[in-house]
């Protein structure tokens, strides 16, 4: 009898768990996780394009262009120049974290050196690594594209890592595209953006848009970077004697 009185309480309590008595338990409350990039950056993202002068935003254009043309062709270099960066900017974080800045000066040169070195010899998996990562770049981007909300754009961070990886072990050629139209896409856009935006008239109304329009920012990229794509495996289809390695 207790057992059904309980469940009568229960349901009159709108689901809520009962006591022996018939009373409603307060569930405890549970803790909930840290959220991950809860707020992105933006605000730092616009203030780097709007500070860039007018000769860098073209120098930005026309290294863009180059990329998403003959990226392919200069891949090696650009594996090798992506490392190097990656092991400079660890290496200063390594010798932060020892105190003086001679050991961040001395862990740049070394992490440069190493990671650099490092992609020259493993080549191939330098590639895969990169296009696992321009394909998670791509993922925040449609995500946020789409305007979904911005506290788990890591999910679509890391579903493009996944797609990415899997393209990049499936084919070279592809992943070697990917992230140089990726690369080439994202200083197009740091370069036709600081050129509009270095016009006064229309300053005002590119920052008004960029802040009010989420998707924005994500079409600057994704569309060159689609673009990219296209004029790669086209030129690739039509010019035979600028064979890629497979």
């Amino acid at each position: 009898m207790n057992i059904v009185t309980n469940i009568l309480a229960q349901a009159a309590q709108g689901n809520l768990p009962v006591g022996p008595n018939g009373d409603p338990v307060a569930p405890a409350s549970q803790a909930r996780p840290e959220e991950l990039f809860s707020q992105l950056p933006l605000d730092d993202i616009w203030n780097f394009i709007a500070g860039i002068s007018w000769l860098h935003a073209v120098l930005f254009l026309a290294t863009g262009i180059i990329y998403i043309i003959y990226g392919w062709r200069l891949f090696k270099a650009l594996v090798v120049i992506n490392f190097g960066i990656i092991g400079m900017g660890a290496g200063i974080l390594i010798g932060k974290q020892m105190g003086s800045f001679g050991s961040q000066i001395w862990g740049g040169i070394i992490c440069t050196v190493a990671l650099a070195t490092a992609s020259m010899l493993l080549m191939k998996y330098a590639v895969s690594v990169l296009g696992a990562v321009a394909g998670g770049v791509l993922g925040c981007a449609l995500w946020r594209a789409v305007t979904l909300p911005d506290e788990l754009i890591w999910c679509g961070g890391l579903a493009g890592v996944i797609a990415g990886g899997f393209l990049a072990f499936s084919s070279y050629r592809v992943s070697i595209m990917l992230f140089s139209s990726l690369q080439g896409a994202v200083a197009i856009a740091i370069g036709s953006l600081g050129l509009l935006n270095d016009y006064p008239d229309f300053s005002t109304h590119l920052t008004q848009a960029v802040f009010g329009n989420t998707f924005l920012l994500p079409l600057f990229v994704i569309i060159p970077t689609i673009t990219g794509l296209f004029c790669q495996h086209k030129l690739l289809k039509t010019e035979s004697e600028w064979a890629m390695p497979e």
